[in-house]
């Protein structure tokens, strides 16, 4: 099963403090750049987009970023083929895994405002949406035992609650998350969590699960979640203290998406080309293909060793250019200054229109190569 590495982690959480988020967040304008260089169809960003922007925000949280990055990656290496249609198990990371469940909830139509069939199961219509003063201390003692450092409510920290509740099904959970979680934020409040439990307790009474909530609850229900500012954006220091709470955080995500070290298979790993973007991986992957053209080349022409000796020329000369952009990007990366970005990527439009020209140039000599053979054929 492919995994995250450590490395790979370390880097997209450079690229992400580059990016200077707010409240530990990067928006769409903000993330767009990055992704619009990789030069995938607007189609595809769109997807990635989609399924990376887990909690349907308009921006991506740390985690969110790291599964934005790896699609991206991927699809650039050529190691998937497109855009898959949900995220794969080992890439959601364990935080937000409840969210995923009830967004599933709502596509197959389990939320809020959907028409409950008449299946004559016993359900009461009569929902009381009053919580008498002994069922709210109820309520808070649960939440009390179950909040976090910030006074929030995870869905999957009630899952003891749920494993009592004998009458009520998983989908009329979800359905009573999404109630009180208009935002689907990972997280809810003690207002919220006191309503949530109310009507946990409502079902498990013979209480259907209502269609929508009262207009004095709906207001409370759509704020926004609070800020924590955990200085996110603070430049780090490169000192010993530094790297081993960069070890720790990767660990921890690591340990978030269900991976360890113990894990022996591996998916894309980057930290042979830690230090790199796009453009450096895309001219890899041009390099490569050039080599492949040359080895056919090789196989139907041999006799051609002009031919040979220019397109070992060609090889080297891109070879070299690869060189060049990797020890330009090397001194931006260390503030040193560099290359214009823009004359970066016009060289590169070169360097594209020269492959397309040695493409064609190929084809050519393919076609003459045939024509000498049909013509061998015939005097055969």
């Amino acid at each position: 099963m492919p995994r995250l590495e450590e490395s790979e982690i370390k880097k997209y959480w450079q690229i992400f403090q580059g990016l200077k988020p707010i409240d530990n967040k990067v928006s769409g304008d903000t993330v767009a750049p990055v992704l619009k260089n990789s030069r995938l169809p607007q189609q595809q960003l769109s997807s990635i987009w989609q399924l990376s922007d887990i909690d349907n925000d308009g921006s991506l949280d740390f985690e969110e970023f790291c599964i934005t990055m790896r699609l991206i990656f991927d699809l650039v290496n050529g190691s998937i083929p497109e855009v898959p249609d949900q995220l794969p198990s080992w890439l959601i990371p364990s935080s937000k895994a409840a969210l995923i469940q009830a967004n599933q909830a709502v596509t197959q139509g389990r939320n809020i405002g959907v028409d409950y069939e008449d299946d004559e199961d016993g359900l009461s219509e009569d929902f009381d949406w009053y919580i008498s003063p002994k069922d709210k201390s109820t309520y808070e003692t649960i939440y009390q035992s179950k909040n976090d450092h910030f006074g929030r409510i995870k869905f999957d920290s009630l899952n003891s609650l749920y494993s009592t509740l004998r009458n009520v099904p998983t989908s009329d959970i979800s359905s009573a998350w999404n109630l009180v979680n208009p935002k689907s934020f990972e997280t809810i409040d003690k207002d919220q969590t006191l309503v949530f439990l109310h009507i946990l307790n409502q079902r498990e009474n013979g209480k259907r699960i209502p269609r929508g909530v009262p207009a004095s609850l709906r207001a409370t229900f759509s704020k926004e979640i609070p800020n924590y500012d955990l200085k996110a954006q603070s430049k780090p220091s490169y000192n010993t203290q530094t790297q081993a709470q960069k070890r720790s955080f990767a660990n921890d995500y690591l340990t978030k998406l269900g991976q360890n070290n113990s894990i022996s298979d591996k998916g894309t790993d980057f930290s042979g080309v830690e230090g790199t973007d796009w453009e450096e991986a895309r001219l890899k992957r041009e390099l490569n293909n050039l080599e492949n053209l040359l080895a056919e080349v090789t196989k139907r022409s041999d006799s051609d060793n002009k031919e040979i000796e220019k397109q070992n020329m060609i090889k080297y000369e891109f070879e070299q250019l690869l060189k060049y952009k990797q020890e330009q990007f090397q001194k931006q990366s260390n503030g040193s200054g560099g290359e214009d970005l823009t004359k970066v990527e016009n060289d590169i439009k070169d360097l594209e229109t020269q492959v397309e020209s040695l493409q064609e140039y190929l084809e050519s000599r393919k076609q003459e190569l045939n024509k000498l053979n049909q013509e061998i054929s015939t005097l055969q």
